[in-house]
């Protein structure tokens, strides 16, 4: 009995270590299908439409993957877990989007998360404060848009949210958002809230369209090229958006597929691009970074393959 004792400790202590590697991210974002009421047929193509991001095959019908389909996938690891909370289509996002924090601060209890991602902006005029902005004075850029929010309640929304990114920012979680898509004169107003990680772009091409101010943290890649995969026999696999030779989007995913995808682009155009793609691939490197390293046998890395979704080939 002494002996099972034991061994029954070892397996305990070789068990918890890799049940607690991974790491829990809650995404608020717009997902494919539309939350919100049913809709009809037409009403659902309008949303694929109006809310798709992609046309890879290019048959001009968007592929099923939203906004948060994509920032999932940038941000996808082995050891990363996602809770995906959806912008409902039936109310102001902005609204959603301060109801989804609050939900996730109410859960945090029962379903604690360590990283809270928010690919989504309210912009303004960094004029409209001081230029340049400095981030020792992010609370005073806050106060002012609490006595805009008195006399125009359209920033009540706004300031909602940035309360719930800094208390979620006091329970421990850690919580990124975007510099916005507004170029280098505008100021994405959730950068004011204490404690959020700001993620801009690293291309120096993009400078005209990410913004880029003081109350960026870090910047990241933020344009993705799509690049179609085959296997070793030349079969087809999908898309690759990440550039580790795995089939991000699968060729039973494209709007095409069943008339039989054929000729399909080899590099679609044009791009993914905007801080709302650097922003995920920021809380990659920073989960993992605090993940324990040497647990990170058989997980795959870039460019290795390891299972039917994976090909080392981009098709000919």
């Amino acid at each position: 009995m002494p002996f099972l004792r034991v061994l029954f400790v070892l397996l305990i202590q070789l068990w918890v270590p890799r049940a607690e590697a991974g790491s829990r991210v809650a995404i608020v974002d717009r997902f494919f299908p539309a939350s919100g009421p049913l809709a009809t047929v037409q009403e659902q193509e309008m949303q694929r439409w109006m809310y798709g991001m992609l046309d890879l095959d290019d048959d001009q019908i968007k592929e099923p993957y939203y906004h948060g389909d994509l920032v999932r996938l940038i941000a996808a690891h082995p050891r990363l877990t996602f809770f995906l909370y959806p912008i409902s289509s039936d109310r102001p996002p902005l609204d959603s989007i301060a109801l989804n924090l609050r939900e996730i601060r109410a859960r945090l209890g029962r379903q604690p998360v360590d990283a809270v991602l928010l690919s989504w902006e309210s912009s303004t005029l960094i004029s409209a404060f001081e230029v340049p902005l400095h981030r020792s004075r992010a609370g005073h850029y806050l106060a002012q848009l609490e006595k805009w929010s008195e006399t125009d309640g359209s920033w009540a929304p706004t300031l909602a949210i940035i309360r719930e990114l800094e208390a979620l920012v006091d329970a421990g979680v850690t919580v990124v958002t975007i510099a916005g898509n507004g170029g280098r004169g505008m100021v994405n107003t959730f950068s004011f809230a204490r404690g959020v990680i700001t993620v801009g772009a690293i291309e120096p091409e993009l400078a005209h369209f990410v913004s880029d101010n003081a109350l960026v943290d870090r910047r990241e890649q933020a344009a993705y090229f799509a690049r179609l995969l085959s296997a070793a026999d030349g079969e087809l696999l999908g898309y690759d958006l990440s550039g580790d030779l795995c089939a991000d989007i699968p060729l039973a995913r494209l709007s095409s597929y069943s008339q039989g995808a054929r000729d399909l682009p080899l590099r679609p155009w044009p791009p993914l691009k905007g801080s709302s793609f650097a922003a995920p691939a920021a809380v990659k490197k920073i989960l993992l970074a605090g993940l324990d390293p040497d647990s990170d046998s058989g997980v795959k890395r870039s460019g290795e393959s390891t299972g039917d979704h994976c090909g080392r080939h981009a098709a000919p």
